[in-house]
């Protein structure tokens, strides 16, 4: 009978291993597969700052510079997006990888990074590729009307193809984002910044949001 309990006990610790050995390699998998992003998303700000840096500094037609702009800012915005999804899903499902802190910090700096630049290029052109809102929440305390900002801020971006949420934690002490946060006079979680130049603080709704963006699209394009 004691050796029937001992088989039994072998097997199942020899179950529970194996079920551990694969959940960490689907979780390798998947930070492999987000960092190799997240390497993207850095390469391609790079590559874009030196465009911006050079075009500058020789002194080139700009118009060449503003349609590659252009043309690649959406594709690169809705890049980061689904990075962001995949990075929201991982830490739900999450279980024994210790890189994911590592991982979601290079892609807050990746975010800030692809920010900036398009910044960068609606001063340097006179237009941007889209609206941008920035959207500070909080990440080391219970947040809930930060989780239905972000709610809110999905469905506008959902009902519009013009609009790019940059979304970073207000309560961390990411420098480049303290910095963001501060050149934005956003001190409290939930905040927005739309386009620069509108600050909401607190929880607002998809229709006030949305009543913004025309006039705010409108005084870019001036």
């Amino acid at each position: 009978m004691a050796n029937v309990y001992m088989k039994a006990f072998f097997l199942t610790a020899a179950i529970v291993l194996l079920a551990f050995f694969f959940i960490n390699q689907l979780d390798l998998m998947r930070a492999t597969d987000l960092q190799r992003g997240i390497d993207s998303m850095l390469f391609d700000s790079e590559s874009e700052r030196l465009v911006y840096a050079y075009t500058q500094l020789m002194g080139n037609d700009t118009q060449a510079v503003c349609s590659y702009a252009s043309s690649t800012a959406k594709a690169r915005a809705t890049r980061a997006y689904e990075l962001s999804e995949k990075i929201r899903y991982f830490e739900q499902s999450n279980v024994v990888n210790a890189d994911y802190e590592r991982i979601k910090e290079q892609y807050y700096l990746a975010n800030a990074a692809l920010y900036v630049n398009v910044q960068t290029a609606a001063k340097y052109c006179g237009t941007g590729p889209y609206t941008t809102i920035l959207f500070f929440y909080k990440t080391r305390q219970d947040c809930p009307e930060c989780q239905a900002q972000g709610a809110v801020l999905d469905s506008v971006v959902k009902g519009n193809s013009n609009v790019r949420v940059f979304a970073f934690p207000i309560d961390t002490d990411y420098e480049f984002v303290n910095m963001l946060a501060r050149g934005h006079n956003a001190t409290s979680a939930p905040s927005i910044v739309v386009n620069e130049g509108n600050v909401l603080s607190g929880l607002h709704s998809e229709d006030e949001i949305r009543a913004i963006l025309p006039s705010v699209t409108a005084q870019r394009g001036k």
